[in-house]
């Protein structure tokens, strides 16, 4: 057997989830995700990698299915696309989402250390005479504590969803990674002064978290990391209609509040 048909034969024995995995590998090889892009840019014909993975899928889910009748290849394929399309798609809505999720952290985090420094900026004895001062820090001090568990959340689900789709591998890339770390590092000292600046001043010590709320938190990153890449995979595989009703699904509940808020007047 030739070097050639090696290869083939391992490849057709990869199931959706080990192509994806693969490819990721390659891809996290060049530390972040621009950096990535570039390199196909910058090929002499360059070629999307889920076109690559697609064709990778077919040709495993054709070899699984060789002598059967040709309605069990057929579903073979499209189940073997189905699943190599949603994992592609979800590698890249996890780096999007956590790209997003660190710009905004950061910014977040800006604005309350500028909160904090200017409500404790004047002397103890002169905050402790307004009426308003323990309560105003209690909230203040209340936020960093939130942006903690907002992260702790979505890194939460970003495992769970790497578990049950990737094999527990990290979508992130490297990079993505350690900025995340050296965010979720930022955010929990700015909070643990900001808890510790309350104490100082008098300020009641925050309740405990609401499980419940945590939980559901989760939940919805879940649903907001997963159901955009199922709607998205199932468009590009021409399947408009079961990725309409996903995404309207994923949405409804997302747009509830605005329209309980612009209902019509009584």
């Amino acid at each position: 057997m030739t070097l050639a048909h090696r290869v083939a034969s391992i490849e057709s024995a990869l199931s959706p989830t080990q192509h994806v995995l693969r490819w990721l590998d390659e891809a996290h090889a060049y530390g972040d995700l621009e950096s990535y892009v570039g390199s196909l840019l910058e090929a002499d014909h360059p070629a999307s990698p889920l076109d690559r993975l697609a064709r990778e899928a077919e040709r495993g889910a054709r070899a699984s299915q060789r002598g059967k009748r040709a309605e069990v290849v057929d579903r073979a394929i499209r189940s073997a696309l189905r699943e190599t399309v949603f994992r592609f798609e979800l590698v890249m809505r996890l780096n999007v989402t956590a790209h997003e999720l660190l710009e905004k952290e950061t910014l977040i985090d800006a604005a309350l250390s500028a909160h904090i420094a200017l409500l404790t900026s004047e002397g103890r004895e002169t905050r402790r005479r307004d009426p308003t001062y323990l309560q105003r820090f209690a909230t203040l001090r209340d936020l960093p504590l939130l942006r903690v568990r907002e992260m702790q959340t979505a890194e939460e689900a970003r495992t769970i969803v790497e578990e049950r789709y990737l094999d527990g591998h990290s979508a992130l890339f490297p990079h993505a990674a350690r900025a995340w770390e050296e965010q979720s590092r930022n955010t929990e000292m700015l909070a643990a002064m900001a808890c510790r600046l309350a104490e100082l001043d008098g300020v009641p010590a925050p309740g405990p978290p609401d499980a419940e709320a945590v939980s559901a938190r989760v939940a919805q990153f879940l649903a907001d990391f997963v159901e955009p890449a199922k709607s998205t995979a199932l468009e590009k595989l021409g399947d408009g209609t079961q990725a309409l009703g996903i995404a309207t699904a994923w949405l409804r509940p997302r747009l509830a509040p605005v329209a309980a808020d612009t209902g019509p007047a009584e």
